[in-house]
């Protein structure tokens, strides 16, 4: 099994902080329960479709600094809600090596219904996209 090194990210704009709280929590016991070695973590109330974020650009830096090779969210819509933000941030993750991982969906079927699965196909010739699949409790 590959050792994970991840960053836990949790994002929502809604002003709940306690929610937001606790999606961070879920998403760092799933990755404990799943034996990967959590590195930091980062929350943010922030709109999905804004790209200049400081929790998501620590968690890029992070990425490009080799210390994470995974991150871990609840959803794909955590990263962003705008489909070409979305793919700047996944582009970056694959050309880094860093695998997305899920914990409430499934992030092959997410990358279809956003059209991103074959943009990022196509973008490195075939190579495949870096994911873990969303493990059933």
């Amino acid at each position: 099994m590959k050792e994970y090194k991840v960053w836990a990210f949790a994002r929502s704009a809604a002003p709940n902080l306690p929610a937001l709280e606790d999606q961070l929590a879920d998403v760092m016991r799933e990755a404990d329960r799943r034996g990967y070695i959590i590195v930091n973590s980062c929350m943010e109330q922030k709109y999905g479709t804004e790209f200049w974020r400081p929790a998501l650009f620590a968690m890029l830096t992070a990425v490009q600094q080799g210390r994470v090779n995974a991150v871990m969210v609840q959803s794909l819509d955590r990263l962003s809600h705008d489909i070409a933000t979305l793919y700047r941030i996944l582009r970056f993750l694959q050309n880094y090596g860093a695998v997305l991982i899920t914990t409430e969906t499934n992030l092959r079927y997410e990358l279809f219904l956003t059209g991103l699965d074959a943009r990022l196909l196509r973008r490195h010739n075939r190579k495949p996209i870096y994911y873990v699949e969303c493990e059933e409790r």
